[in-house]
């Protein structure tokens, strides 16, 4: 059954997409039978309440109506109002007699105007709220109803549950609690990755895990770039000139003009972007880089020229390979023109390792994933440099890593059911194929990663990607300056490590704004240079200490949210600090620097044994 993920696109078409549906509907399933809901109870109430917002919206549809009619009525009363008294007025300064008309013709339309909103609009809007007001109530009942129908099964809900279905369904794919710090010492001590130090990039979200023994890991970062911004300013400058004309007249001749500056000043952007990172054996060596073509989107004549085209840069490439003192240029072509000219990675360094990975069955995968019509096909970027490869593609920013339960609730079964799977699904689909550029290749899989030696203590409880996770989950309006005026770039710093806590140093880097006026100076149509003004904004840096402490529970979100709402943890919280959030697993808690050292891991630990019946 698993040699079927060694032709992964094949896979998840005919057997991992629908595996995974029915997984997933048996789960839901198991959990209807648990919660002992009556479905078809909840059903009939859900129509009974539907048909009754229905109702409403009917009424409101119609009371709209009757307002506009009543608008329309209004406006004839005070367009008869005016007809009259401009007749009456005519007929007493004896105008003319003619303009009777005009005062029968408006006391016509005060009269049935009034008539008719007194009569028929004002009565029906009465009747409409009145039974409005009944709907309502009815819908209000009703919707109680359901939420106490659907209430056991809403309490069933857990946010390991996706976790649980992608295991199942593809067995060689074992997702993690949270990026731990042996996940990290494997990568880290056995391929090299390295901490998220860059100052200008923060991790907001991160999922690790391993295919056969080897590890991945999925990170989400809140990116800055410096770009430039352009200002602009305008200044309208007058002048005279003088001529004669044919008679020997003097005149004089005024003009205007408008003239426009502009300026380019530095200015922070913020991008969200998200990669994958595995780290494997196979090919130690071995440099790549190949950037998507969107293969997917072409014709096969479209695709068939390309190819050709591609082919004749490759083939002059190799000729200059051949000839070429420069050892780094060393391409050879692959005897696949389609494989070469679709997957490119013509900065390859090594080419005998290239083709251990490249078999042809590793070709004709990549090549069904780039020219997939039916998915995603070639919109991802994949690189490898040593024994870690990196694939970041277009559609993981579609991707939502949030796994809470919540977002199942509902009080309609169906509606329960419905979001469940579609969620789910999607989950699964965004990691499969951000896994797929990797699965393509069968070496992957079938080399077993040698015994690593762990280390036995680690200077920290949590790796860094999870520390910044944590602290983008309360967000970062609680950490930044209060002149920032831009995001803020969350960075974490180890202060101590106290038993299962570790409490951190949280650098809030923003920008605040200085406003600043430049003259440009532009010629103008009067022959002389003038000074623009030109208001732009100067962005200054800033940045914002913290500390946080951030400890391990071994409970769940519910667990936690429930003890929060009735136990005693929102005292102990509040005695430490003044926020906190609770994300795979962490609990992170922000405190003030008098209570940075004080006793909380061994208040929380208390917490903790309390919960799980002093053990």
């Amino acid at each position: 059954m698993e040699d079927i993920l060694l032709e992964p696109l094949k896979a998840y078409t005919e057997c991992y997409d629908k595996l995974f549906d029915e997984n997933a509907e048996n789960y839901f399933a198991d959990l209807v039978k648990k919660s002992n809901i009556d479905v078809e109870l909840n059903r009939s109430t859900v129509k009974a309440l539907n048909k009754e917002i229905a109702h409403v919206k009917r009424i409101e549809k119609e009371q709209s109506k009757l307002k506009r009619c009543r608008g329309l009525l209004i406006a004839l009363i005070v367009f008869g109002v005016l007809f009259f008294a401009i007749g009456l007025y005519a007929v007493i300064t004896a105008v003319n007699f003619l303009w009777l008309i005009s005062v029968f013709a408006g006391v016509a339309a005060i009269a049935v105007s009034s008539a008719v909103i007194c009569n028929v609009v004002n009565p029906r809007l009465r009747r409409h709220d009145e039974e409005k007001s009944e709907r309502e109530e009815k819908s209000r009942e009703l919707y109680e109803q359901c939420c106490e129908q659907t209430a056991p099964l809403n309490a069933l809900f857990e946010s390991s549950a996706t976790k649980y279905l992608i295991e199942k369904t593809v067995g060689k794919i074992v997702v993690d609690d949270n990026f731990d710090m042996r996940r990290y010492d494997y990568l880290s001590g056995k391929y090299g990755f390295g901490d998220n130090d860059d100052t200008s990039r923060s991790t907001i979200a991160v999922l690790s895990g391993e295919i056969l023994g080897n590890p991945f890991v999925v990170d989400r970062e809140l990116v800055e770039e410096m770009g430039t911004k352009k200002y602009t300013g305008s200044l309208t400058i007058h002048w005279t000139t003088s001529y004669t004309d044919s008679q020997g007249r003097r005149h004089t001749q005024h003009h205007s003009q408008t003239l426009y500056a502009s300026l380019d000043k530095p200015c922070p952007y913020y991008n969200e972007q998200t990669r994958l990172i595995y780290g494997n054996e196979a090919a130690p060596s071995l440099c790549f880089t190949h950037e998507p073509s969107h293969a997917e989107r072409y014709s096969e004549k479209e695709l068939e020229r390309h190819v050709r085209k591609q082919g004749k840069k490759l083939h002059k490439l190799q000729r200059k390979a051949m000839t070429d003192d420069d050892p780094s240029t060393n391409f050879t072509e692959m005897g696949n023109a389609k494989f070469d000219a679709l997957f490119g990675a013509v900065d390859r360094n090594n080419e005998v390792e290239f083709r251990v990975l490249f078999t042809p069955l590793a070709q004709k995968n990549m090549m069904d994933l780039l020219t997939d019509k039916n998915h995603y096909g070639d919109d991802f970027y994949f690189y490898k440099r040593g024994c870690l490869n990196y694939v970041s593609s277009e559609h993981s920013s579609e991707w939502d890593f949030d796994t809470s339960y919540k977002r199942y609730f509902s009080h309609d079964v169906d509606d329960s059911f419905n979001k469940f799977l579609t969620f789910n699904k999607h989950y699964f689909k965004s990691l499969y194929f951000e896994l797929a550029p990797i699965l393509s290749i069968p070496v992957y899989q079938q080399l077993k990663p040698v015994e690593y030696i762990y280390q036995t203590e680690y200077f920290r409880n949590y790796t860094c990607y999870e520390a910044e996770c944590a602290v983008n989950g309360m967000g970062y309006s609680k950490f930044e300056h209060a002149e920032s005026v831009t995001p803020s770039i969350l960075k974490t710093k180890l202060l101590s490590k106290q038993g299962g806590t570790d409490t951190l140093e949280i650098c809030a880097y923003s920008y605040k704004t200085v406003e600043h006026v430049e003259s440009v100076p532009v010629f103008g149509g009067d022959g002389l240079t003038h000074l623009v003004p030109v208001v732009w904004q100067e962005y200054v840096p800033l940045v914002q200490m913290s500390n946080v402490k951030l400890k391990q529970l071994e409970i769940t979100d519910k667990e936690y949210e429930n003890e929060i709402r009735q136990g005693e943890l929102p005292e102990v919280l509040s005695a430490h600090g003044s926020a906190a959030n609770y994300l795979h697993k962490l609990l992170c808690c922000l405190v003030t620097p008098q209570t940075v050292d004080s006793s909380f891991d061994e208040d929380i630990n208390g917490i903790i044994k309390k919960l799980s019946g002093g053990k």
